[in-house]
């Protein structure tokens, strides 16, 4: 199993992160874990294509996490020939809802979607790459997850958990993929569970996983905003009470990335728990 970070940043643009997504190679697969804003210009620098991508997990419904889904979703469908299977997409409540208002008969990009299946130039691409007219509108079924569960796929499976992070408003779920004895978790964008702490749910699904990736977007809010973003000592206590091997740091905000802060940030962790702990960068690679 091999886990590339394509986006680390935050909601805020930053010239060297993208928004938050992962991308996992497993099982003969290639699945992506949430797909933000400047993912998909990571995705291609990782060497993949929109046509390589099989799987789509979203955690939550946040811009940050899911706005460059929708390049991917079109640009995989337009470069697609009748023996093209359509992109399985999974999220929370309102992800079909998502797809709709923006590749649906009425959605945003209707008259993109209706000139490129009706006009000549495009139909005749169409046929150059497979298909056979009428060429039809994007396959926008979505499959959606509610509370935790475990979805089965050949040579891999992926493991879910709620995580608080502003419900009621929407829901979120951290992930768990498993390949050939190795695991993969990645929290999502996590608050504190009341009245402080790693949720437990969060823990167990983490427990023993070869590699964390772990939100960290702030310093002490811990102490500071109870119920608020996680930090610091929630990551280092995530880390060491899931006896995790590795944890790598995202969804990195420029409040903290510089000026010694990254450093710092890393010495209180490490100084928590005994995993190895990495600042992570886009485009950074894991082997599993």
């Amino acid at each position: 199993m091999k886990i590339t970070l394509l986006g680390t940043g935050s909601p805020l643009p930053a010239l060297k992160r993208a928004s938050s997504s992962y991308l996992v190679e497993a099982g003969g697969d290639v699945i992506l874990v949430d797909h933000g804003p400047g993912a998909f210009q990571r995705l291609m620098e990782a060497g993949k294509r929109a046509l390589d991508v099989s799987h789509v997990f979203l955690s939550h419904l946040h811009f940050d996490h899911c706005a460059d889904l929708i390049r991917l979703f079109h640009h995989r469908w337009d470069a697609s020939g009748d023996a093209t299977p359509p992109l399985r997409i999974h999220g929370p409540p309102g992800t079909q809802e998502f797809i709709d208002r923006v590749f649906g008969p009425q959605g945003a990009f209707s008259r993109d979607l209706e000139s490129r299946t009706r006009h000549p130039l495009s139909v005749g691409a169409y046929r150059e790459r497979g298909g056979t007219p009428p060429r039809p509108w994007p396959d926008t079924r979505v499959t959606e997850l509610a509370g935790p569960g475990v979805v089965e796929f050949p040579g891999w499976r992926i493991l879910r958990c709620e995580v608080p992070h502003y419900q009621p408003f929407l829901d979120s779920f951290a992930y768990r993929i498993e390949c050939g004895g190795r695991s993969f978790v990645y929290t999502s964008d996590v608050n504190l569970a009341l009245p402080g702490g790693a949720p437990p749910q969060l823990v167990e699904l983490a427990r023993g996983a070869d590699l964390l990736v772990h939100y960290l977007n702030a310093f002490a809010f811990e102490a500071d905003h109870p119920g608020g973003l996680a930090g610091p000592r929630f990551a280092a206590a995530l880390a060491r009470d899931a006896q995790v091997k590795t944890m790598v740091t995202t969804h990195h905000g420029p409040w903290i990335d510089g000026g010694g802060r990254p450093e710092k940030l890393l010495a209180e962790i490490r100084a928590a728990c005994p995993a190895r702990v990495v600042w992570g960068e886009d485009l950074m690679a894991f082997e599993l």
